[in-house]
């Protein structure tokens, strides 16, 4: 499987509306918090070096750091869900309880982690939205959104794994 910062926008999309389980919902999470992260990033820059913004240029380069560190790892994550959604589809061909339920497990966990670190950018694209470029304050809003509707996503995806879970006691 390509990965995905290697595919072009169209062959994603082609490939998320194919009748392909993934990439999935779980995926498109990820993603859509590495956007929220990327208008962070983008507000920042706007906002760095401003000199009628001097007195933030510290916290606001703290925050573009952070934005970005979050950027790769959601980056990485995104390829994870498809992975670790393939491995649960596999795991039930097999039929092997042990492994269905290690499988699930593992489902859990990557969205898990988008969520959390959805919920983080969450919070910096407020702390943006009040300090940056006020030009920008639609992009740092935007990011707000995007991440949350990616930590909602991801939340989607923890529910149904664990249900999965349960169900093999």
């Amino acid at each position: 499987m390509m990965k995905l910062q290697e595919q072009k926008i169209g062959t994603f999309l082609r490939d998320l509306a194919s009748n392909n389980p993934t990439p999935g919902g779980g995926t498109v999470a990820a993603l859509t918090a590495t956007f929220s992260a990327s208008l962070i990033e983008m507000v920042c820059n706007l906002t760095m070096n401003k000199k009628a913004y001097e007195t933030v240029h510290k916290r606001i380069n703290e925050y573009y750091i952070e934005a970005s560190r979050i950027e790769g790892k959601l980056t990485k994550l995104a390829d994870e869900d498809a992975r670790a959604f393939g491995e649960v589809m596999k795991s039930y061909k097999s039929k092997d309880k042990s492994k269905i339920k290690k499988s699930l497990k593992y489902a859990i966990e990557v969205p898990t982690e988008v969520r959390k670190l959805s919920q983080v950018l969450e919070k910096i694209g407020y702390k943006v939205s009040k300090i940056g470029n006020k030009n920008a304050r639609s992009d740092a809003k935007t990011a707000i959104y995007l991440a949350r509707a990616a930590s909602k996503s991801a939340l989607e995806n923890i529910v149904i794994n664990k249900k999965a879970l349960a169900k093999l006691g």
